[in-house]
């Protein structure tokens, strides 16, 4: 079975995610100035699909983190 590990990691050349909207959107700000709340409505926004796997384990991480400061 595979799958993505709890604490996301993408590899540097993984362009699929590293171009997708919602990554470009947060990654190059700090976690303490995301909005968890935008970040929860942009990940109910994501389609189902095993094709965004990574942006959810993405976008979850966020909230991960944001938890862990709040």
């Amino acid at each position: 079975m595979q799958g993505y590990p709890i604490n996301f990691g993408a590899s540097p050349g993984n362009r699929r995610l590293m171009e997708h909207p919602l990554y470009v959107k947060y990654s190059n700000s700090n976690y303490g100035a995301i909005n968890a709340t935008d970040v929860k409505a942009d990940l109910a926004g994501v389609l189902c699909t095993a094709e965004t796997s990574e942006i959810v384990f993405f976008l979850s991480s966020i909230l991960r983190v944001k938890a862990l400061l709040a």
